[in-house]
Protein backbone atom coordinates (compact mmCIF):
# COMPACT_ATOMS: atom_id res chain seq x y z
CA UNK A 1 0.00 0.00 0.00
CA UNK A 2 2.91 2.35 0.63
CA UNK A 3 4.62 1.82 -2.69
CA UNK A 4 5.15 4.92 -4.81
CA UNK A 5 4.15 3.44 -8.18
CA UNK A 6 0.92 1.64 -8.97
CA UNK A 7 2.64 -0.02 -11.93
CA UNK A 8 5.93 -0.14 -13.74
CA UNK A 9 6.94 -0.86 -17.30
CA UNK A 10 10.43 -1.90 -18.28
CA UNK A 11 11.53 -2.29 -21.87
CA UNK A 12 12.51 -0.70 -25.12
CA UNK A 13 10.29 2.16 -26.31
CA UNK A 14 9.34 0.37 -29.52
CA UNK A 15 6.11 -0.68 -31.24
CA UNK A 16 6.77 -4.31 -30.31
CA UNK A 17 6.66 -3.47 -26.60
CA UNK A 18 3.31 -1.65 -26.77
CA UNK A 19 4.48 1.62 -25.22
CA UNK A 20 1.95 3.74 -27.12
CA UNK A 21 -0.83 1.32 -26.21
CA UNK A 22 0.28 1.60 -22.59
CA UNK A 23 -0.24 5.38 -22.57
CA UNK A 24 -3.81 4.90 -23.84
CA UNK A 25 -4.41 2.13 -21.29
CA UNK A 26 -3.04 4.28 -18.46
CA UNK A 27 -5.44 7.06 -19.42
CA UNK A 28 -8.29 4.58 -18.78
CA UNK A 29 -6.76 3.54 -15.46
CA UNK A 30 -6.59 7.20 -14.40
CA UNK A 31 -10.29 7.69 -15.08
CA UNK A 32 -10.96 5.32 -12.18
CA UNK A 33 -7.87 6.21 -10.13
CA UNK A 34 -6.98 9.85 -10.88
CA UNK A 35 -3.75 9.69 -8.88
CA UNK A 36 -2.50 6.40 -10.36
CA UNK A 37 1.23 6.56 -11.04
CA UNK A 38 3.12 4.58 -13.68
CA UNK A 39 6.90 4.39 -13.97
CA UNK A 40 8.37 3.67 -17.37
CA UNK A 41 11.94 2.39 -17.45
CA UNK A 42 13.55 2.40 -20.86
CA UNK A 43 14.55 4.31 -23.96
CA UNK A 44 14.08 3.76 -27.64
CA UNK A 45 12.88 5.06 -30.99
CA UNK A 46 9.39 5.97 -29.71
CA UNK A 47 10.52 8.24 -26.86
CA UNK A 48 9.27 11.41 -28.54
CA UNK A 49 5.93 9.82 -29.46
CA UNK A 50 5.53 8.58 -25.86
CA UNK A 51 6.18 12.08 -24.49
CA UNK A 52 3.78 13.63 -27.00
CA UNK A 53 1.00 11.16 -26.15
CA UNK A 54 1.53 11.69 -22.41
CA UNK A 55 1.14 15.43 -22.93
CA UNK A 56 -1.89 15.05 -25.22
CA UNK A 57 -3.66 12.90 -22.62
CA UNK A 58 -2.60 15.24 -19.80
CA UNK A 59 -0.85 12.42 -17.94
CA UNK A 60 2.38 14.21 -16.98
CA UNK A 61 1.52 13.80 -13.28
CA UNK A 62 0.58 10.15 -13.76
CA UNK A 63 3.55 8.80 -15.74
CA UNK A 64 7.22 9.11 -14.80
CA UNK A 65 9.70 8.46 -17.60
CA UNK A 66 12.83 7.22 -15.87
CA UNK A 67 15.11 6.44 -18.80
CA UNK A 68 17.48 3.48 -19.01
CA UNK A 69 18.28 1.77 -15.70
CA UNK A 70 20.21 -1.28 -14.59
CA UNK A 71 20.98 -3.07 -11.35
CA UNK A 72 19.99 -1.62 -8.00
CA UNK A 73 18.60 1.55 -9.55
CA UNK A 74 16.08 -0.52 -11.52
CA UNK A 75 15.45 -2.92 -8.63
CA UNK A 76 14.55 0.02 -6.41
CA UNK A 77 11.79 0.96 -8.86
CA UNK A 78 10.48 -2.63 -8.77
CA UNK A 79 10.46 -2.47 -4.96
CA UNK A 80 8.43 0.76 -5.16
CA UNK A 81 5.88 -0.70 -7.61
CA UNK A 82 2.73 -2.74 -7.07
CA UNK A 83 2.50 -4.47 -10.47
CA UNK A 84 4.36 -4.80 -13.77
CA UNK A 85 2.67 -4.09 -17.09
CA UNK A 86 3.85 -5.84 -20.24
CA UNK A 87 1.67 -4.59 -23.13
CA UNK A 88 3.76 -6.14 -25.90
CA UNK A 89 1.90 -6.33 -29.20
CA UNK A 90 4.05 -9.12 -30.61
CA UNK A 91 6.65 -10.96 -28.65
CA UNK A 92 8.94 -13.93 -28.45
CA UNK A 93 9.03 -13.97 -24.67
CA UNK A 94 11.17 -11.11 -23.43
CA UNK A 95 12.60 -11.34 -19.93
CA UNK A 96 11.97 -7.79 -18.71
CA UNK A 97 8.66 -8.69 -17.09
CA UNK A 98 10.20 -11.78 -15.45
CA UNK A 99 12.80 -9.58 -13.84
CA UNK A 100 10.05 -7.53 -12.18
CA UNK A 101 8.08 -10.67 -11.31
CA UNK A 102 11.13 -11.93 -9.43
CA UNK A 103 10.42 -9.08 -6.99
CA UNK A 104 6.89 -10.40 -6.48
CA UNK A 105 5.16 -8.08 -8.91
CA UNK A 106 2.11 -9.61 -10.56
CA UNK A 107 1.81 -8.73 -14.23
CA UNK A 108 -0.73 -7.80 -16.88
CA UNK A 109 -0.15 -8.51 -20.57
CA UNK A 110 -2.00 -9.17 -23.77
CA UNK A 111 -2.75 -12.84 -24.43
CA UNK A 112 -0.04 -13.34 -27.05
CA UNK A 113 0.75 -16.89 -28.15
CA UNK A 114 4.44 -16.59 -27.21
CA UNK A 115 3.62 -15.41 -23.70
CA UNK A 116 1.43 -18.45 -22.94
CA UNK A 117 4.53 -20.57 -22.47
CA UNK A 118 6.77 -17.89 -21.00
CA UNK A 119 4.24 -16.59 -18.48
CA UNK A 120 1.60 -19.26 -17.84
CA UNK A 121 1.07 -17.91 -14.30
CA UNK A 122 1.70 -14.69 -12.46
CA UNK A 123 0.67 -12.63 -15.50
CA UNK A 124 -2.99 -11.77 -16.08
CA UNK A 125 -3.67 -12.20 -19.78
CA UNK A 126 -5.90 -9.74 -21.60
CA UNK A 127 -7.72 -10.29 -24.88
CA UNK A 128 -5.32 -8.96 -27.49
CA UNK A 129 -5.41 -5.22 -27.89
CA UNK A 130 -8.48 -4.65 -25.70
CA UNK A 131 -7.31 -1.51 -23.89
CA UNK A 132 -10.41 -1.33 -21.69
CA UNK A 133 -9.97 -4.89 -20.42
CA UNK A 134 -6.23 -4.34 -19.90
CA UNK A 135 -7.04 -1.31 -17.74
CA UNK A 136 -9.70 -3.33 -15.89
CA UNK A 137 -7.12 -6.05 -15.14
CA UNK A 138 -4.72 -3.45 -13.76
CA UNK A 139 -7.48 -1.96 -11.61
CA UNK A 140 -8.50 -5.42 -10.34
CA UNK A 141 -4.97 -6.11 -9.12
CA UNK A 142 -4.71 -2.68 -7.53
CA UNK A 143 -8.06 -2.82 -5.76
CA UNK A 144 -8.27 -6.44 -4.54
CA UNK A 145 -5.52 -7.23 -2.02
CA UNK A 146 -6.21 -10.99 -1.99
CA UNK A 147 -6.20 -11.20 -5.78
CA UNK A 148 -2.96 -9.20 -5.90
CA UNK A 149 -1.34 -11.49 -3.32
CA UNK A 150 -2.44 -14.62 -5.17
CA UNK A 151 -1.07 -13.49 -8.55
CA UNK A 152 2.06 -12.14 -6.84
CA UNK A 153 2.71 -15.57 -5.34
CA UNK A 154 2.21 -17.17 -8.77
CA UNK A 155 4.73 -14.74 -10.24
CA UNK A 156 7.34 -15.58 -7.60
CA UNK A 157 6.81 -19.33 -8.02
CA UNK A 158 7.01 -19.08 -11.81
CA UNK A 159 10.31 -17.21 -11.72
CA UNK A 160 11.78 -19.50 -9.07
CA UNK A 161 10.69 -22.72 -10.78
CA UNK A 162 11.28 -21.83 -14.45
CA UNK A 163 13.57 -18.84 -14.76
CA UNK A 164 16.12 -19.39 -12.01
CA UNK A 165 19.54 -19.23 -13.69
CA UNK A 166 20.96 -22.28 -11.89
CA UNK A 167 17.95 -24.40 -12.88
CA UNK A 168 18.11 -23.22 -16.51
CA UNK A 169 21.87 -23.84 -16.67
CA UNK A 170 21.39 -27.39 -15.33
CA UNK A 171 18.62 -28.00 -17.87
CA UNK A 172 20.81 -26.80 -20.73
CA UNK A 173 23.79 -28.81 -19.47
CA UNK A 174 21.66 -31.96 -19.22
CA UNK A 175 20.63 -31.62 -22.87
Amino acid sequence: ENRKYDACFVGRFHYQKGVLELINIWKKVCKSRPNALLSMIGIGPLENEVKTLINQHQLTKNINLLGFMVGNEKFNIFKQSKIVVHPATYDSGGMAAAEAMAWGLPGVSFDLEALKSYYPRGMIKTKCFDHHKFADNILALLSDHHYHQSVSQEALELVRMHWDWDLRADEIYDK
